[in-house]
């Protein structure tokens, strides 16, 4: 007895530790440091379950943190297996093929600016449940363009252009050994609607720098790299007394500006194609999702109606089995009662043709009561005119007196 309460308890035991000791032997790691990615480009999340292995009922989502939990991509072996939060839709997925080895991570396509921000990796299975936490930095860079504005003073005035920069970047005029210019520069940055910065800085190159080659360096913090143009400018291009020269300039930098603008305008329309070349796959793909969505939902509506409607032909079916048997009862009844009416009728007949009999020969004898009463009326009116006085009145006249033999009246 003592034995079995002791295995009940070790048993009890067991039972009540194997979860923890489940919960002990794995452990979820995501990026110790901050993940960068750059707009535009795909990047990895990491996620690594240790030791590497593919639990059953695994359940992993991924969520941005915010004011709220985000929903990124959800994947459950139980319930909707691969699924993109609202916001990344077409934009996220995970390694299915590599569960196995214990990489969840997640793939971000595409990635915009507003996707910087700190990400859950949370796995469960019904035993246990885990969670890592990875950061995500996002950066852009561009090309960088120096425009020739023209005489400015004693000098000549430079532009140095870039757009689509992310986060803010900074800008650096150089001339000869890399060394600073002395000048004054004057630099202004602007954010547009996708968080894109962009940086416009002017600066006036006296002739000092004659023969120089002044370089335009743009440079990301984040990413660690920089964008750079360079122009070198020859004692030529500063202004002198000669007007014809003056005139001279004034065409290049006119030419030199419209070949920027051309530059520009060429970049922004490779740009804005690629944007819309990008928007158009993304609309096709929502339409190809929604369409798979529209079938299938249109072969369920389809099941549904093909078992309501053999539902609905057996119940016909039944209702016409039964109509049947009621009809055919229904007949029965009716050929019972046209019988019963038939058997009635014959009888009413033979009484009538009875009663006809009896009528006629009521009649019959109806005819000779009348004409005996006829012959008794004229009986009895003979009889009464015999019986009158007038007819015997030769017997009342001279009434008899009888006499008896001795002559006395009687």
């Amino acid at each position: 007895m003592v034995m079995q309460w002791r295995l009940c308890v070790y048993s009890l035991r067991i039972l009540l530790l194997a979860p923890c000791s489940l919960s002990e032997k794995f452990s979820l790691v995501g990026s110790l440091h901050p993940v960068v990615g750059v707009v535009g480009r795909d990047v990895v999340l990491p996620c690594q379950l240790s030791p590497p292995a593919r639990l059953p009922s695994m359940e992993v989502r991924w969520r941005k943190i915010g004011s709220g939990f985000i929903p990124v991509h959800e994947y459950s072996d139980d319930g909707p297996q691969d699924m993109s939060g609202e916001s990344y839709q077409t934009r996220t997925e995970l390694f299915l093929q590599e569960f196995s080895s214990g990489n969840v991570s997640l793939k971000l396509k595409r990635l915009l600016v507003v996707d910087a921000g700190k990400y859950q990796c949370f796995v469960r299975n019904p035993e246990w449940s885990r969670e890592a936490t990875t950061e995500l930095q996002v950066a852009a860079v561009a090309p960088v363009f120096i425009d020739v504005l023209g005489p400015r003073d004693q000098g000549i005035g430079l532009a140095c252009r870039s757009t689509g920069w992310f986060p803010k970047p900074e800008l650096q005029w150089v001339g000869k050994n890399w060394q600073n210019l002395s000048m004054e520069i004057v630099t202004s940055m602007t954010q547009d609607r996708e968080n894109l910065y962009s940086v416009v800085s002017h600066v006036t190159v006296t002739e000092r720098e004659e023969n120089e080659e002044i370089s335009c360096i743009v440079r990301n913090g984040l990413l660690e790299t920089v964008q750079q143009s360079a122009i070198h400018l020859s004692g030529d291009v500063f202004p002198r007394v000669s007007p014809w020269l003056a005139a001279f300039w004034v065409m290049f930098t006119l030419v030199l500006i419209a070949a920027g603008v051309c530059a520009y305008l060429g970049y922004a329309a490779k740009r804005k194609a690629s944007q819309k070349k990008r928007s158009k796959c993304e609309t096709l793909i929502n339409l190809e999702t929604e369409k798979k969505t529209w079938e299938s939902e249109y072969q369920e509506l389809r099941e549904t109606t093909d078992v309501e409607r053999k539902t609905i032909e057996s119940e016909c079916q039944e209702l016409r089995k039964k109509l049947d048997a009621e009809r055919k009862a229904f007949e029965a009844e009716c050929q019972e009662l046209r019988k019963k009416l038939d058997a009635e009728r014959k009888a009413f007949e033979a009484e009538c043709s009875k009663l006809r009999e009896r009528i006629e020969s009521q009649e019959k004898e109806n005819k000779k009561l009348k004409s005996e009463c006829g012959k008794l009326r004229k009986t009895i009116a003979q009889t009464t005119r015999r019986c009158s006085p007038q007819h015997y009145g030769h017997f009342y006249a001279q009434p008899a007196v009888e006499k008896d033999e001795q002559g006395v009246r009687v």
